[in-house]
């Protein structure tokens, strides 16, 4: 399963001078290629496209003949030794010759996409791990409980409580009443055992959410034997059979993510409206957003999505701008960017500030000219 971790992984890789790392994001969902075919003409454009890179822009000819190998060698494991296994996406770094080599499936398909540059680009990463919550699912009934682990369209399943709960009687009278309360005490002793196991992980992960599969008349007591940490960390409930598949719990959880995003983004945009409109720490607009990058003043990057546009970037220092042909930070000589908005994403991530992707129709975003920030200070 992804892990935030991965991400800090990569983010901690310092290249080599002189060694450039491929970085792949390939869309490889069943849904979109039943067949290995499909996704891999996918990946024969995106490859293509990295070769005319190396051969317009890589002057160094060894570099240029190793990015080469390299990209027949990232053709040759997808082509050969991947294997979905349930993945709908892959990203991919390579530097085979500083031994750098890493492959993640992922849970969710992203963009296709491939970098040719000095170090892993991780915004799309980033903005895919960002997008979602680690979450707990707990699913039971009066006997059965199971409970998983949600992330980035990836379910885990964690640890079952398993309990005979004796059924209902109609003989009436002290013993139906007898009968009821015994019931009902194995039924609140299930739900506390279950509890106790959501409680364990929360100790072990410290998730961010609880997500609760329960029947309506399960509900209220459930609620009463979680532990205060669990209650307040509830984000939504549905109804499910307990004995349901893994794949149509997480079709449920991701339901309830894809809503909590939604209104997350909107929250968001209305206070981002409000804060461009006051002119109170918050930037709006190409040039102004690159200059809070290069300032590290960007706590929140909006970008509208399928924005793009072409730039120039300083190889010696980082600086971007839209259209600076020297650079305003170190005076040396900047390169064109074939789009700066990637750039800027990349640029921000790596200031561990968060990147959102949000619709282009919000007026918010529309009137901020599809990028903005919140600013730190």
């Amino acid at each position: 399963m992804l892990a935030r971790s991965t991400l800090d992984e990569l983010l901690d890789y310092d290249g080599v001078p002189g060694r450039k790392v491929i970085s792949l994001y390939l869309d490889v969902d069943g849904a979109r290629f039943p067949g290995r075919t499909e996704y891999e003409a996918e990946l024969k454009s995106l490859l293509r496209r990295a070769a005319h890179y190396i051969e317009d822009s890589v002057t160094d000819r060894e570099e240029a003949a190793l990015l080469s190998a390299e990209l027949e060698e990232i053709r040759r494991f997808i082509s050969i030794d991947f294997r979905r296994n349930g993945a709908r996406g892959l990203a991919l770094f390579s530097c085979r010759s500083e031994d750098f080599w890493r492959v993640l499936p992922l849970g969710v398909p992203p963009a296709n996409v491939i970098f040719v540059d000095t170090l892993p680009r991780v915004a799309p990463l980033a903005e895919l791990i960002g997008r979602h919550r680690n979450l707990c699912v707990l699913v039971t009934n009066k006997e059965r409980a199971r409970v998983f682990r949600t992330f980035a369209g990836d379910i885990e399943e964690y640890s079952q409580v398993l309990d005979k709960v004796p059924g209902h009687h109609d003989q009436g009278g002290w013993e139906q009443s007898k009968l009821q309360r015994w019931h009902d005490l194995e039924v609140r002793g299930h739900l506390k055992r279950a509890a106790d196991a959501v409680l364990d992980l929360f100790k072990r992960e410290r998730f961010d959410g609880l997500v609760l599969g329960v029947p309506e008349e399960l509900a209220p007591e459930l609620n009463r034997v979680l532990h205060p940490y669990l209650r307040e960390r509830i984000v939504g409930r549905f109804t499910i059979d307990a004995n349901a598949a893994e794949r149509e719990i997480l079709a449920q959880v991701s339901e309830l993510e894809e809503s909590l995003q939604q209104r997350g983004r909107e929250t968001l945009l209305a206070s981002l409206a409000a804060e461009l409109a006051a002119g109170r720490n918050a930037a709006g607009g190409l040039d102004d957003v690159l200059t809070a990058l290069n300032q590290r003043r960007v706590g929140e990057l909006i970008v509208a999505a399928g924005f793009s546009r072409p730039g120039r970037r300083c190889t010696t220092c980082g600086t971007l701008s839209a259209t600076r042909e020297e650079c305003p930070t170190c005076g040396q000589q900047t390169e064109a960017a074939e789009d700066i908005v990637a750039e800027a994403r990349e640029s921000a991530v790596r200031q561990a500030a968060v990147v959102f992707r949000v619709d282009p129709r919000h007026a918010a975003i529309g009137e901020a000219g599809g990028i903005a920030a919140r600013l730190r200070y």
